[in-house]
């Protein structure tokens, strides 16, 4: 950790030409003006006020705030022009400060001074040259603030950025030339970053160190602007606006450069101050956004880290006159200073809920260890937990751990690993996933830092003899929660070893991990590359060769088979070549040994070794068989792989879990452990029978296994073992013809602070690009989503609901309509009002929240929806409530529908199916009434309730083009007036419920210029 406060360091940029200029600065600040609806202009400081230079107290003042926030340091703006320092007083303040603790760091603005913020040459105040008469005195200036004990390194060396590095005459020279030079005159070798801006990403071109990311530069690129969908004030506007979710979106999808990079977020941008009307805004920022973004980036941080530590800067302190601070103003208060506290402390309700470590032994290039990596994977992808990773020791893994999530090797006996699980568990991973039985050494040291955790034993008791675990397993077993084993004979063989009770133990076989699938034309490729002939069959092996993978009868097998293939090959049909293939690693001990014999079989060109390939699936496609001549081996992957190309396999019968994998399921044969001569006739009997199959049959065989061994599957099952608590939600994106929402609305989804099981999009076979969009943006994000497309319209939206109730696997249901959007805790606060609810026995068959609303260009028409609840429902939904569903209908459903918009609920499933049952194809009359007629059906249920969140989390979309705007005004108070004489037969409706109802119908006909419809 870096700046002596957190587990990661966030630098804030601070302005120091605010400080330059005194109330200048605020001037200009005071010229912002609105120039659009929902504009945020003028922006007016509050806490620290229009400050000046006079002091320390400011400046003190702002370190103890940005130390409370969480904030590890400060970048100062730093100004040398040709031997000459501008804007040098809070530097020096700094300086001659040493109580002040605020760790800091130097940004050159190398550039010329002028009055426009994006370094243009127009209106040039101070010129930007580079003398080298000057270099001198440059380099021992730099060196006077290296020598503060506050100034920021990294292995020692200290941090120093370059705004405009491409401006530097012959880059890469003069850099190297600096270097020297720093050694030479104060003993320093800095660590160089360029800011990414100017079209200048990449540092190595000149001899740089690394990057760092400067918004709005960069991360506006490419984005379109929004101006067409805004509600202008200023007609004669020729600012760029962008959508600050669309920056967040593009910034958070943005993959690891292979150089070394800081990720910047930003509060915010408007620099009308300065521009009036002509600048650059990000516009829609929160709170809430702009703590999701940095989440991303400390998750991102934390898993590429800079020069040994995780770092995300943040642009800026304060940039007043850009709309770029964190100090607290008049409108937000705190908000964003909070925000930011709680996004690098990870302990705020933004916290993903359900976090979970993950421990493994090693980084070793095997199965256990990918079985690992890809649960992590699946984790984050499918269910959006945020996962980090323990490892014990490293291995060549170690940097697609690193890819996945947050990574620590740290040995088991460490002494500082306590401490570490012991922050993890204050950050929320409270529960944990230990990958071995070697991986239980770390048993000892979760449980005293009350972390629970899942046991997963893949191990068999000759390795766990041979690795001297027994003891180590039969401690992390006891005080795990619950022990996992991937087959009978792997759990049986266990509990022959350590005493288990038999509740604790769960059989739950691994899945498929990596995506295999039969390919005729890799067959055909492959088997060419290796020389086959046509006929020839090929047996293939796989995995590290060793004793117990039993590398050395595979080597017997290709003997035994090439010495009498013909007696051995009844069932065969007439002889043919025979060849054996090994994907994997050799032992190293073991190749000692059979080195000569492999050589002899290696120069028969019918027996080929190939080391570890990337492509495995495509030479288990290019086989006839799988040979399993494993000693002892639980449930090994490769045979599930080989299983969905198609092919059978040959094992022995006591040797692990695949035995009765192949007894369940069929797709196989086994031989006597040690039988090369039976598993021979086997093997080639499978292997002809294999070889004579079509392609689309070999093919349809692959699928079928592909499907009985679903990873995803798996993965859930973990989940539910180990965070039991964690709803189980699917989320249902019904959309027709909604392209141009559909990237907003998964990212709304995507950006979730509460894990969900799954994520499905009903397309009602729409003539758009929403399902290349859909696939495009979860791509962008790293996510999987289940598209389901229909092949003609479903003619009603209800249909489609009916359709993700039948869909859906998860307990609640969140139908997420494709043109609206949603604040990032939106399910999370739904769920906390379900929790809290189910705490005091009152169990809730839906749950909903406020809203606030766009037209359909994007551009903020209300801010919440309790000015419209009030004409109905008076003050009952101005908090958070939980109310009987009957007295809901009463109160807020009998008159008109004050649940707006259905993608601001969550709906129990089993409610939700049996309401849609009840409701029939009656529902499907219903063009704009369907959702409320539902309502009242789930919520007339006995004992039904109903949770209600205040905050706004919702955002609906209201355009021209929804259900309720295309419908006939004489259709749209039938609807209404259906719904009327439905809750007409009810007997809790009174007199007075009905003379507001006909108010209401009265008031409708008025504004759609029609008549009263009668009774």
């Amino acid at each position: 950790m870096l700046a002596y406060y957190l587990p990661q360091f966030h630098a804030v940029k601070q302005n120091d030409e605010w400080w330059g200029n005194g109330f200048t600065e605020w001037t200009n600040v005071a010229r912002g003006l609105p120039r659009f609806a929902g504009h945020y202009q003028p922006r007016i400081p509050r806490d620290l006020g229009h400050y000046s230079l006079t002091g320390a107290e400011t400046l003190r003042r702002q370190a103890e705030m940005a130390h409370n926030a969480g904030i590890g340091g400060f970048v100062f703006y730093f100004y040398w022009f040709n031997g000459t320092r501008l804007l040098d007083a809070p530097l020096e303040t700094l300086l001659a400060e040493p109580a002040i603790a605020m760790p800091f760091c130097l940004l050159w603005a190398n550039e010329n001074w002028t009055r426009r913020w994006d370094g243009s040459d127009h209106d040039v105040l101070i010129s930007q040259d580079f003398r080298p008469e000057d270099e001198a005195a440059m380099i021992d200036c730099f060196g006077r603030h290296f020598a503060d004990p506050r100034y920021i390194r990294l292995q020692g060396r200290p941090l120093l950025m370059i705004y405009r590095a491409a401006l530097i005459p012959d880059t890469r020279r003069t850099i190297a030339h600096w270097r020297a030079m720093f050694m030479e005159r104060c003993g320093e070798d800095p660590i160089f970053l360029m800011a990414q801006a100017f079209g200048e990403t990449d540092p190595r071109p000149f001899g740089i160190d690394g990057a760092i990311e400067f918004p709005p530069h960069k991360l506006v690129d490419g984005l379109p602007t929004i101006n067409s969908q805004l509600d202008l004030l200023d007609t004669e506007l020729t600012a760029q606006v962008y959508d600050y979710e669309q920056v967040v979106a593009q910034s958070l999808a943005a993959p690891a450069p292979d150089y070394p990079l800081i990720r910047t977020a930003s509060p915010s941008w408007d620099n009308d101050a300065r521009r009036q009307g002509s600048g650059l805004v990000i516009h829609g920022s929160t709170p809430a956004r702009y703590q999701a973004w940095l989440e991303g980036l400390v998750r991102h941080a934390r898993a590429h880290p800079f020069f040994g530590s995780p770092i995300v800067c943040i642009n800026a302190w304060n940039e007043w006159a850009e709309g770029a601070y964190l100090e607290p103003d008049l409108h937000h208060g705190a908000a964003y200073l909070n925000a930011t506290a709680r996004a690098v402390s990870g302990c705020s309700t933004t916290t993903r809920p359900g976090r979970i470590l993950l421990v493994g032994h090693d980084a070793f290039q095997a199965g256990a260890q990918s079985l690992l990596l890809h649960i992590g994977r699946q984790l984050s992808r499918a269910h959006g937990i945020e996962i980090s990773f323990l490892l014990l020791a490293g291995g060549a893994l170690l940097a697609g751990y690193q890819a996945t999530g947050p990574t620590r090797v740290m040995a088991a006996d460490d002494p500082a690993l306590a401490a570490w699980l012991d922050r993890l568990r204050r950050d929320g991973y409270d529960a944990a996933i230990v990958n071995s039985s070697a991986s239980g050494a770390a048993g000892a040291q979760l449980h005293a830092a009350e972390i629970g955790y899942t046991l997963l034993v893949h191990e068999l008791p000759t390795v766990i003899a041979e690795k001297h675990l027994r003891h180590v397993l039969a401690a992390a077993a006891a005080s795990a929660r619950s022990v996992v084993f991937p087959a009978t004979v792997v759990q049986n063989a266990v509990r022959a070893l350590v005493q288990l009770p038999e509740a604790k133990c769960r059989l739950l076989p691994q899945g498929l991990y990596r995506r295999c699938r039969y390919s005729a034309r890799a067959r055909s490729m492959l088997r060419r590359r290796l020389g086959l002939p046509a006929d020839a069959l090929l047996m293939i092996g796989m995995g590290y060769g060793d004793l117990r993978k039993g590398f050395d009868l595979f080597l017997q097998l290709w003997r035994t088979l090439q010495s009498s293939p013909r007696s051995r090959a009844k069932s065969a049909g007439p002889a043919r070549q025979v060849h054996c293939l090994w994907l994997g690693e050799l032992d190293p001990g073991l190749r000692l040994y059979l080195q000569a014999e492999l050589d002899l079989a290696l120069a028969t060109g019918s027996f080929h070794m190939l080391g570890y390939v990337q492509d495995a699936p495509d030479y288990l496609s290019a086989a006839d068989v799988f040979v399993l001549t494993s000693r002892e081996d639980p449930l090994p992957s490769v045979v599930l792989e080989a299983m969905a190309t198609g092919l059978s396999c040959v094992a022995f019968a006591s040797g692990g879990g695949i035995p009765e994998l192949i007894e369940q399921h069929g797709g196989g044969a086994l031989a006597p452990l040690g039988d090369l001569a039976g598993m021979a006739g086997q093997a080639l009997a499978l292997a002809a029978q294999t070889h004579a199959q079509s392609a689309a049959a070999r093919a349809a065989i692959g699928r079928r296994a592909a499907a009985r061994h679903d990873f995803g599957s798996y993965v859930t099952s973990l989940v539910a073992l180990a965070r039991p608590a964690l709803p189980r939600i699917s989320v249902v994106v019904p959309s027709y013809n909604y392209a141009r929402y559909m990237k907003q609305r998964l990212a709304s989804i995507f950006a979730q602070t509460q894990p969900v099981l799954e994520i499905i999009v009903l397309d009602d076979a729409s003539s758009d690009d929403s399902v290349a969009t859909a696939r495009a943006t979860a791509d962008e994000w790293n996510r999987d989503v289940r598209l389901v497309a229909s092949q003609s319209n479903s003619g009603s939206v209800f249909r489609q609901w009916r359709r993700a109730a039948a869909e859906a696997q998860g307990d609640w249901i969140w139908i997420a309509e494709a043109d609206d959007a949603a604040e990032p805790m939106m399910l999370e606060r739904l769920i906390q009002a379900i929790t809290q609810a189910a705490s005091v026995g009152r169990d809730v068959v839906m749950a909903f929240c406020d809203s606030s609303s766009l037209d359909e260009d994007g551009a903020v028409t209300s801010e919440s929806y309790k000015p419209y609840f009030a004409t109905t429902a008076g003050t009952l939904l101005e908090q958070d409530g939980l109310h009987d569903g009957p007295d809901f209908v009463r109160d807020c459903l009998s008159e008109r529908n004050l649940i707006l918009n259905a993608s601001g609920v969550l709906f129990a499933r089993t409610a939700l199916r049996q309401a849609l049952a009840e409701c029939g194809d009656e529902l499907f009359a219903f063009r704009m009434a369907g959702d409320w007629r539902l309502y009242i059906e789930m919520l007339r249920a006995p004992g039904a309730r109903i949770a209600y969140v205040a905050e706004p989390l919702n955002i609906h979309r209201r355009h021209s083009q929804s259900t309720t705007h295309r419908l006939a005004g004489q259709k749209h108070l039938g609807e209404v007036a259906r719904i009327h004489r439905l809750l007409g037969r009810g007997p809790s409706l009174l007199d007075a419920d009905r003379i507001r109802q006909r108010s209401y119908r009265d008031q409708l006909a008025r504004q759609l210029g029609l008549a009263v419809l009668g009774e």
